[in-house]
């Protein structure tokens, strides 16, 4: 039963009456290796008894973890809670084993070490557990954190990046409280909003351009942020920048998503609030004014609430003062070359849950889907269900084709890893699987409605490396290259067998773990390229190869 509601609202409306609380930042860690313990502890957040937390090495939330595009990193999670966890990094290009799905589980007092190459480009993305019917439960008691990706090429862009002071994280999150013992109360929708773990929060704010990276790490409940017109941009989705800055003046903000705005505050005086429009929001998005789940009384749903206050102070030294007008181009994958079109579904069963992806619950044991490394594909889908689903994949980042039959609006049109499909929206998305293969550990879809993915609306696939079978790529390319001599001891030669036309773009070197090694040495030309292998141990090592026009094959390398 519910005891915190009436507590809750009357705690907020004094605190914005008396004064808000100062919006913590979580501390920022960087290098390349990182100790990441799991553990239950406690936390003040209001007068009186701590409320029982997970953290992850704090006691609420974790370390924004700052990562480097092309570094090696060695990652231990240990797990100290008395149940087992896993370790998901949310959005993120690694290998199904370090990927950290219900596959790979942490066993109370022990550590799991996976290690990889970022390969992700300069993003927001996240890390929390994902273990199959407990990441609700464990999520919500405060296990997830952010992880900012830097790359050379934003590096460049005169862009705030200086933590805490020009860019900061905003983890989004709602809660409820027990009225006579100050505890979580674990539901699906809470009334009392938190960001970075801040009951009512301010944040002092530089009279110029800053930088907020957005993260939605509710359970359920969408946001949908407003910002002042005229003044606030977004410039990056889940996997990283947009083409250009996109005025805006809202964001719908569904469990999981990440999105990174520019406000100018230039010239600002004052306070700027910044508000979730719940009001505004459509049937069967949660937390709006005819959203599931919210229950009668939640004074949250259908609202609009404030999130955060922006105090403007005097700007920095050296600060940001403009808006730059272009940020990049996007790579997609050629939608004309893919080699497969998958449809899939949301339905629900007969009593009316729990939910399913093409009506069929999860089970650990099947793999839906059979995926070929390099393959590009494109994904129908549509929700058939009268609810608003979040849908998320991992391994890879994809690109909106379509969205309800016309152009996929502005802000979809980044690198995505999670979408949110209202009730009877369709959309199409091409991507591709590139790097990774492995036969055992599946990667997962599903459903970033926590409590929706722990009921089953989750499924999983494999990626298979074809490349003993000749050639993955829809161009039909790979069969027409030679390697020999294979295996080697050291010089490997490798042979387009179309004499007189170039048709390698790129060539990178990997080895079974995903470990990105540095791109062999190769000759200029249509004749055959020179692999040194020398200065690599003795073993089997994937070649990548993108061919020009598109297309894209993967050969296994052998060294004596």
């Amino acid at each position: 039963m519910r005891k915190g509601i009436l507590f809750c609202f009357v705690w907020a409306f004094a605190a914005f009456l008396y004064g808000q609380n100062p919006l913590q930042i979580p501390q920022l860690i960087t290098g390349t290796v990182f100790n990441l313990d799991v553990a239950e502890d406690s936390t003040q957040f209001l007068a009186g008894t701590k409320t029982r937390t997970y953290g992850i090495s704090q006691s609420y939330l974790a370390p924004v973890l700052e990562l480097h595009r092309g570094d090696f990193v060695q990652m231990h999670v240990t797990n100290s809670l008395n149940d087992t966890t896993t370790m998901h990094w949310h959005g993120m290009h690694v290998p199904s084993a370090s990927d950290g799905g219900p596959h790979t589980p942490i066993a109370p007092g022990t550590t799991w070490s996976p290690a990889f190459t970022v390969l992700d480009e300069a993003s927001t993305l996240w890390y929390h557990p994902h273990l199959h019917y407990h990441t609700a439960e464990q999520v919500y008691w405060g296990a997830a954190g952010m992880i900012i990706v830097r790359d050379t090429f934003e590096a460049a862009l005169n862009l705030p990046r200086r933590y805490g002071v020009d860019d900061f994280p905003m983890i989004i999150q709602d809660k409820s409280f027990d009225s006579t013992s100050n505890q979580f109360i674990y539901e699906a929708m809470s009334d009392t909003m938190m960001v970075n773990g801040t009951l009512n929060p301010e944040l002092e704010v530089p009279a110029q351009v800053v930088r907020f990276r957005f993260l939605n790490a509710s359970n359920q409940r969408v946001y949908y942020l407003g910002f002042p017109p005229n003044i606030s941009y977004m410039i990056g989705s889940d996997g990283g920048l947009l083409e250009e800055p996109l005025p805006i003046t809202r964001i719908l903000l569904a469990p999981g998503e990440r999105t990174e705005v520019l406000i100018d505050f230039t010239g600002i005086i004052g306070n700027r609030p910044l508000f979730s429009f719940s009001s505004e929001m459509e049937a069967g998005i949660s937390g709006g004014p005819s959203g599931p789940g919210g229950g009668p009384g939640n004074p949250l749903d259908g609202v609009d609430f404030r999130v955060c206050n922006f105090k403007v102070v005097p700007p920095t030294t050296n600060p940001v003062t403009t808006i730059p007008t272009t940020l990049r181009t996007y790579d997609i994958p050629n939608a004309q070359n893919a080699a497969k079109i998958r449809s899939k579904y949301f339905d629900v069963d007969l009593a009316g849950y729990p939910y399913y992806i093409n009506s069929t619950p999860y089970v650990m044991e099947y793999v839906n889907d059979t995926m070929r490394l390099g393959d590009i594909e494109v994904w129908d889908v549509i929700n058939y269900t009268d609810v608003a689903h979040p849908l998320h994949l991992h391994d890879i980042q994809f690109h909106v084709l379509e969205f309800n039959g016309g152009p996929a609006p502005d802000h979809m049109r980044g690198r995505k890893d999670v979408v949110l499909l209202q009730p009877n929206d369709t959309i199409r998305f091409v991507t591709q699987f590139t790097t990774f293969a492995d036969q055992h550990t599946p990667y997962m879809y599903h459903c970033h409605n926590l409590f929706h993915e722990d009921g089953g609306m989750m499924a999983q696939f494999i990626v298979l490396d074809t490349a003993v079978s000749g050639h993955n790529d829809a161009s039909g390319y790979g069969s027409r290259f030679s390697l020999y001599p294979n295996p080697t001891h050291d010089i490997m030669y490798l042979q387009d067998e179309n004499v007189g036309e170039e048709r390698i773009s790129e060539m990178l070197l990997c080895d079974l773990q995903g470990r990105v090694l540095v791109s062999p040495t190769a000759t200029v030309g249509a004749g055959p390229h020179q692999i040194n292998l020398s200065e690599y141990p003795a073993g089997m090592y994937l070649l990548h190869l993108r061919h020009r026009g598109g297309g894209y094959t993967v050969r296994r390398l052998v060294r004596q």
